[in-house]
């Protein structure tokens, strides 16, 4: 029971083994397999292993050959890499490693002639000179001084945010927008409380993880003081440091120990600017007079869950999730779509599976979020 086993999945270590096991020929396997689609491929949720296999097939590639077991003396794809030692020491060191013979670090002990000094040797003498004179120089500075320990402020005062971001920012991540609304605090002058721990970070929430390529205009975020401030005078001043296409537009003091917004969140709302068609009436018509609408999503693991449809993936009817799909507006070239998504046991409906269902070209179909609904109405921020 002390021992727990972890393991990478046995598809990512294949095709980290065709990547750093290839020669010039990887090169072909890797472009084929781009081409077929595949993409971050140490996310298990994302790996798509008949993409590698596919590419495989297209382009021949000798999987045996290049995962046998190499000769000490074969040519290895890296060879041609100069990097100052010569092949035959590296050999004696693979040998010397199989007999279990240890080599202690050359900068804390004898030089073992790997070939670096006789073709620079100042850079030699450098690195041992320096190794010396840093643990030397480290000993000196931390003689007799104690061990500091940091005093954060306890928290005192939550401030619920209302932003959004629009334009170029809807390309970003959500941890690259996390950085953002962090550094933006920061020049706001905001008094930030910090998680406890080694690596301590400001104690900022979100209502949603942000999707790439959805703009909004109702996302909310608790920010957690340590000193009290007056929301709208914090806001103003968060405004005018943000960078562009981000937005706050409301602020509101919010009881300092709440639920997780998170865990709060009942629905969405959004709105989708698609390309008129002359039948877009009748596939929104279609999609509210069915009963179900059934979707495939991705999934870490589907073991033992109902509606499986393939490794990495389950089957979800999705129709008891949308409240509201109607054509708000349309024009010439451009019609409106609202859709209104509340949550059942924990699931929403998401833009794309809407966007795919209805027909529509997801590269040209802009998502803005105009409304979040949160389980806690007398907290919820007014709409602007």
């Amino acid at each position: 029971p002390g021992i727990k086993f972890g393991r990478h999945a046995a598809e990512t270590s294949f095709i980290e083994g065709l990547i750093t096991r290839a020669d010039r020929r990887g090169a072909d396997l890797i472009e084929t397999a781009w081409r077929n689609g595949a993409r971050l491929e140490t996310w298990d949720e994302h790996v798509n292993f008949a993409l590698w296999q596919k590419a495989i097939e297209q382009t021949t590639y000798d999987v045996a050959f290049q995962f046998r077991e190499r000769d000490i003396h074969e040519r290895l794809p890296w060879d041609h890499i100069d990097v100052m030692i010569d092949k035959e020491w590296f050999q004696q060191d693979w040998l010397n490693a199989t007999e279990l013979k240890y080599a202690q670090d050359c900068r804390a002990g004898k030089c073992h002639l790997c070939g670096v000094i006789y073709r620079e040797r100042e850079l030699c003498k450098s690195m041992i000179k320096n190794q010396k004179q840093g643990h030397q120089e480290e000993a000196a500075t931390w003689e007799g001084v104690p061990e500091k320990v940091v005093e954060r402020p306890d928290p005192v005062q939550r401030i619920r945010f209302r932003t959004g971001r629009i334009g170029e920012a809807r390309f970003l991540s959500h941890l690259e927008v996390k950085d953002v609304w962090v550094r933006a605090l920061r020049r706001a002058r905001a008094p930030l409380a910090y998680s406890k721990g080694f690596h301590a970070q400001p104690r900022l929430t979100f209502a949603t993880a942000v999707p790439v390529g959805e703009e909004s205009l109702a996302d909310y975020m608790d920010v957690v003081l340590t000193a009290y401030e007056e929301p709208g005078a914090l806001r103003q001043r968060l405004a005018a440091v943000l960078p562009m296409d981000f937005r706050v537009f409301e602020a509101e003091e919010v009881p300092l120990h709440i639920d997780s917004l998170m865990s709060i969140v009942a629905g969405y709302t959004y709105e989708l600017h698609v390309a008129s068609a002359a039948d877009l009436p009748a596939r929104v018509a279609a999609l509210n007079a069915s009963e179900e609408l059934r979707v495939a999503r991705k999934t870490k693991s589907t073991r033992g869950k109902p509606g499986q449809a393939g490794r990495g993936h389950v089957v979800l009817d999705i129709r008891p999730l949308i409240s509201e799909l109607s054509l708000e507006a349309a024009a010439a070239s451009q019609a409106v779509l609202r859709f209104s998504t509340t949550a059942v046991d924990g699931k929403l409906a998401k833009p794309r599976e809407i966007i795919e269902l209805l027909g529509l070209d997801p590269a040209t179909t802009r998502v803005v979020k105009t409304e979040t609904v949160l389980h806690a109405p007398e907290l919820v921020l007014n709409e602007a």
